[in-house]
């Protein structure tokens, strides 16, 4: 017999199992049990840490290949005489195994594509990636194996099964991509626009309808005097309505509508409105959802009849059903994204809920798989779903199905524990016999415009000079509204319920909130009153170094520190400030200049010899606590320093006065901490493929480009920049058209805001620095476009606010995403500073109006409420003195 691991057997002697006359293994021995104890290795985290439930078939399968491996190398290492059959058992398990993943994958691709229309072309490359992963872990030991072991050879047979498998796969993947595919109800004519069409055209005129009561009783006190004015409550309700399609709805051409509008509230709800401190400031009206039914061709006339019938003259909404797909359930995870988020609504047997209410009521994002990633969010729950339907889901299951969706909500010492399911949860965790169906979005404002929506978004936004100034002057306004009195921002808002978190507040947030409006605020008096009462909270919380005062000249070390127990400083909690503190000094004078000095010898304290920071300094002892600098901390450092510089170059008397280190103090310092991130700091392999979050090293250069040049330093951001430009879809990124221009991976995952107007904020910087060097920007202005024009579909404005609260102003802020209506002050900050400043990069490249400027009456923004100034401080008690 020829010894396969021979070099000298006949090249066509059939390789057999090695063996001696005792039977011992012969062939390869460590490399085999080396490689083979990896592969076990590998796999077995997989099959512990890579599912997201307890025993499942990819949990159970990876956990049978890796016993295989391990088996193989132990049984190599030993020369038992069996090793062939062990090497050979697990290498045909693990062709298996991909076959299995391969056909996991590919079936679930074709099922979303066929669902979303494309997977896009990051989706697919990860696909692709995660294919050429398991192959690699799988095809060379395995294919090793069998030809070391195993006499079977090539032939037409096995050729013609290879190829038979291939027919059935392609098929296979294209009918799970046609089974997703809704089926489409009938429309009036014409394709969806000519809906639009349609029925703006049949809407009965504001003047046919009833008037909706704006205006109070009269005051008891003054009877003759003026009413009281009467806000329009949210066309909000959660209540589905019973407007499922028929499975032949097809055939018989029947076409549907759900229409919400207004009408005279019930005695109930005005009684419950009287008890509430708000409810009666509210016009007596009340949102109401019906049911419109009709052949195709008459249903639009059959739309207006029932407005004319039942509407008051103010917001409507009308969601006309244009497809239909009979759910059934595959797994947990495709079982997520089974509805498209804003597209798709959901219905039961007898009932139905449209997009824009799951999107309201956050049933797009209740799935949160990694608990340190808080923001990574998606996906439905088949439980919550069939709760909102109206289903009586025992409260044991609702409390299994939302631990098991975001693990972090269980408690530390059962997280490691299986998840026990309770009795029913099959039947309620389970999407299999629900009605997904597809809408034409179309909602008609209180002025009686009427607009196509996509997604609870303006299906299309004009990118104009026009619409680039409201959407500045509305975001510049929601900012000045979430002021508190305290100074303090609101944190987030619920657009619909008006639910808010006041408390949730840190220091670079606060300071980055007020470092926008002192940059881009056109208000003068609210920019100043705004400004000063932020600074004026942010000082509160100022400490003085008790032993640090002779590594800074003999001055005061200043450092903000939230908590008053604490006696760490964070580089961040008192960089971003320090920005914020000589930004704002144009707005309110010299007030904080003492404060704004002693931060600035706090970051000279935090430089380590090389230009880098420690990550925090003890005021107790006056001594940096070393430590990996946290993100985004250095860039502000340096935005701070280098507008000191500026300062005591510009205006040295006021430097002087507020006892500010010297010009070439700040100087060397900035230029060394330049210098340490534009060389050492990311000089390595990674640069070419990958760079962490350096946005506030480009603003830091752009505010330096007057006083203090650094070619490298300027060469980091525009490098880092040319690296992010990848990321953002483009149109030839075969996503939705809404989605271009914003960070996302495809079509499943809807686009973040945040990261995708932190681009555009980073990119104005980089354009400002490109422009300083006489280079070309013609690319980078066609990127900002895009980025705008994503911003401005994003932003909320009265008519996508027609279900928005009246509790506090919505108009002008920005949602985490078009799945996660919640807006927060970051995500509006940092948009306007990319409608801000991107903005006027691209000025003069956009027309000043556009037709739907005109033809849709967009209406000018009234003038922004004075805001009434703080009182006067007794120097006193002035925190910074």
């Amino acid at each position: 017999m020829a010894d396969p691991t021979d070099s000298t057997a006949p090249k066509d002697a059939p390789p057999k199992p090695p063996a001696q006359g005792d039977g011992s293994w012969q062939g390869p021995r460590w490399s085999l049990a080396g490689l083979a104890l990896t592969h076990g290795l590998i796999f077995a985290w997989a099959a512990s840490k890579l599912p997201w439930s307890q025993w499942s078939t990819f949990a159970i399968v990876c956990g049978a290949l890796a016993f295989g491996h391990f088996a193989t190398a132990l049984s190599a290492a030993a020369r038992a005489r069996f090793t062939a059959w062990i090497w050979r058992g697990t290498s045909i398990f693990a062709l298996g195994l991909l076959l299995w993943l391969g056909w996991q994958l590919t079936s679930s691709a074709s099922y979303l594509a066929g669902l979303y229309g494309d997977l896009g072309k990051g989706l697919g490359a990860a696909v692709l990636a995660v294919l050429g992963l398991a192959a690699l872990l799988t095809l060379p030991l395995s294919i090793w194996g069998l030809a070391a072991t195993w006499d079977a050879r090539w032939n037409r047979a096995a050729a013609g099964s290879v190829a038979a498998l291939a027919i059935v796969w392609i098929g296979g993947a294209w009918q799970t991509a046609s089974a997703a595919q809704a089926t489409p109800l009938p429309l009036p004519g014409g394709g969806e626009q000519r809906v639009y069409d349609q029925i703006a055209d049949a809407i009965p005129a504001w003047e046919e309808l009833p008037p909706i009561p704006l205006e109070g009783a009269p005051r008891k006190n003054d009877p003759d005097g003026p009413r009281p004015k009467l806000k329009l409550p949210p066309l909000w309700t959660t209540e589905p309505v019973a407007c499922v399609p028929a499975y032949d709805a097809v055939d018989t051409g029947q076409a549907y509508a759900v229409l919400t509008y207004f009408v005279p509230a019930s005695e109930e709800t005005i009684q419950r409105r009287r008890r509430s401190a708000v409810g009666w400031r509210l016009a007596p009206v009340e949102p109401a959802s019906r049911c419109v039914q009709a052949p195709r061709e008459a249903i639009v006339e059959a739309i207006a009849e029932q407005l004319r019938a039942e509407a008051m003259a103010g917001p409507m909404k009308i969601d006309l059903l244009s497809g239909m797909a009979l759910l059934r359930s595959r797994n947990f995870v495709l079982d997520m994204v089974a509805l498209r988020p804003g597209l798709d609504g959901i219905c039961d047997a007898d009932r139905c809920l449209m997009p824009w209410q799951l999107t309201a009521t956050n049933q797009f994002i209740f799935n949160e798989p990694v608990g340190w990633i808080p923001d990574f969010r998606f996906g439905v729950s088949p439980v919550r779903l069939q709760r909102a339907l109206g289903g009586s889901v025992p409260k044991e299951v609702l409390i299994w199905d939302r631990e098991r969706r975001r693990p972090k909500t269980r408690k530390k010492e059962e997280r490691d524990q299986p998840l026990i399911a309770p009795d029913g949860a099959e039947e309620w965790g389970s999407i299999e016999g629900l009605l997904r169906v597809e809408t034409v979005s179309i909602v008609i404002s209180d002025d009686a415009e009427v607009r196509e929506l996509r997604r609870l978004h303006e299906r299309e936004v004009p990118l104009s000079q026009h619409r680039l100034a409201l959407a500045q002057r509305r975001a510049e306004r929601y900012i000045a509204e979430a002021q508190l009195a305290n100074g303090r921002f609101t944190y987030t808002l619920d657009p619909f319920t008006g639910k808010r978190r006041t408390k949730s507040w840190n220091l670079p947030r606060q300071a980055g909130t007020t470092l926008v409006m002192c940059e881009l605020g056109t208000d003068e008096h609210q920019t100043r009153t705004v400004a000063t009462r932020s600074l004026a909270f942010m000082a509160k919380h100022a400490r003085a170094a008790e032993n640090g005062d002779a590594a800074v000249g003999g001055s005061k070390l200043l450092a903000l520190i939230k908590n008053e127990t604490k006696t760490e400083a964070h580089l961040g909690s008192t960089a971003l400030p320090g920005i914020s503190y000589f930004a704002c000094r144009e707005h309110v004078g010299d007030r904080f200049d003492t404060l704004a000095a002693g931060l600035v010898r706090y970051l000279l304290a935090m430089q380590r010899p090389d230009g880098s920071f420690y990550p925090k300094y003890d005021v107790a002892t006056g001594e940096p606590i070393d430590g990996p600098e946290p993100m985004y901390a250095g860039g502000q450092a340096i935005f701070t320093l280098t507008l000191a510089e500026k300062l005591s170059i510009e205006d040295p008397e006021a430097a002087a006065a507020m006892d500010l280190p010297d010009t070439k103090t700040l100087h060397d310092a900035t230029e060394a901490a330049m210098n340490y991130y534009a060389g050492p700091y990311w000089d390595n392999f990674l640069r070419d493929f990958f760079w962490l979050e350096e946005n506030w090293h480009c603003l830091a250069a752009r505010a330096s480009l007057g006083h203090h040049r650094n070619e490298g330093y300027e060469q980091f951001c525009v490098d880092y920049m040319a690296y992010k430009s990848r990321v953002p879809l483009r149109p030839d990124s075969r996503v939705a058209e809404e989605f271009v221009g914003g960070y996302s991976l495809g079509n499943i995952l809807t686009p973040v805001n945040t990261p995708t107007v932190g681009y555009g904020e980073g990119l104005a910087a980089s354009m400002a620095i490109k422009q300083a060097r006489g280079e070309d920007v013609s690319e980078d202005v066609e990127h900002m476009k895009a980025i705008i024009a994503f911003a401005l579909r994003q932003q909320w404005n009265p008519v996508t606010c027609f279900a928005c609260t009246p509790k506090h102003l919505a108009v002008g802020g920005f949602s985490e995403s078009m799945s996660a209506p919640e807006i927060r002050i970051d995500y509006t900050q940092h948009a306007w500073a990319a409608l801000g400043h991107g903005g006027a990069l691209i000025w003069d490249h956009i027309p000043p109006s556009h037709e739907m400027d005109r033809t849709r009456g967009e209406p000018e923004e009234p003038e922004f409420p004075g805001l009434t100034a703080p009182p006067a401080q007794d120097p006193a008690q002035d925190p910074v003195q």
